[in-house]
């Protein structure tokens, strides 16, 4: 008897610290979520500062853009995102293609190199158009579909399931913006 309840407790015992150990994964996976767009927002800032105050979609391709290859569906967001995602490629933006995958994303596959990259190894809905800009800091730029993030135009990332700050300040991403502008005109 004393060993069944022995045993009864070892087991209640380890898979108490399973359910802990996948809480802290999925947690570390969430987080890892809201650096990738947090990464994703930056590149589309250092882009936007060497391309006229322009995301890649609104740029014509004859100016290094995208626009003329945005396919937006019903729903708002760009089918193409990995058609965009691929002109933040450098040492200034995008470094690895896995910023482009969520870690708790199972229907995708995280591409190996920038090659190789296609739809099937983005998990970030993206948003094109020429209201997806700086002069409207509060429209969705990107979405997970498997965390809820948001990331905004403005470089802030709203993570689902996490109360957000009253009011956001994008003064701090008008800084760097500065920054990294003083920053280039220094390498001129």
């Amino acid at each position: 008897m004393r060993l069944t309840l022995l045993i009864i407790s070892v087991a209640a015992f380890l898979v108490a610290g399973c359910d802990q150990s996948n809480h802290d994964v999925r947690k570390a996976q969430h987080i890892n979520c809201v650096n990738n767009l947090k990464q994703i927002g930056f590149a589309f800032k250092i882009w936007e500062i060497n391309h006229g105050d322009q995301y890649p979609f609104n740029v014509s391709t004859n100016a290094g853009g995208t626009m003329e290859l945005c396919a937006v569906g019903k729903d708002g967001f760009d089918s193409n995102a990995f058609l965009h995602f691929k002109t933040l490629i450098g040492d200034d933006g995008l470094r690895v293609p896995l910023l482009l995958f969520c870690p708790q994303d199972r229907s995708k596959k995280a591409a190996t190199n920038w090659d190789s990259l296609g739809p099937e190894n983005v998990t970030y809905r993206l948003h094109s158009g020429t209201n997806v800009n700086d002069l409207h800091p509060r429209e969705i730029l990107a979405v997970c579909p498997v965390d809820g993030n948001v990331l905004f135009c403005d470089g802030t990332v709203f993570e689902k399931g996490v109360k957000p700050e009253s009011k956001q300040n994008p003064l701090i991403f008008n800084l760097m913006k500065h920054q990294i502008e003083i920053e280039i005109e220094k390498l001129k």
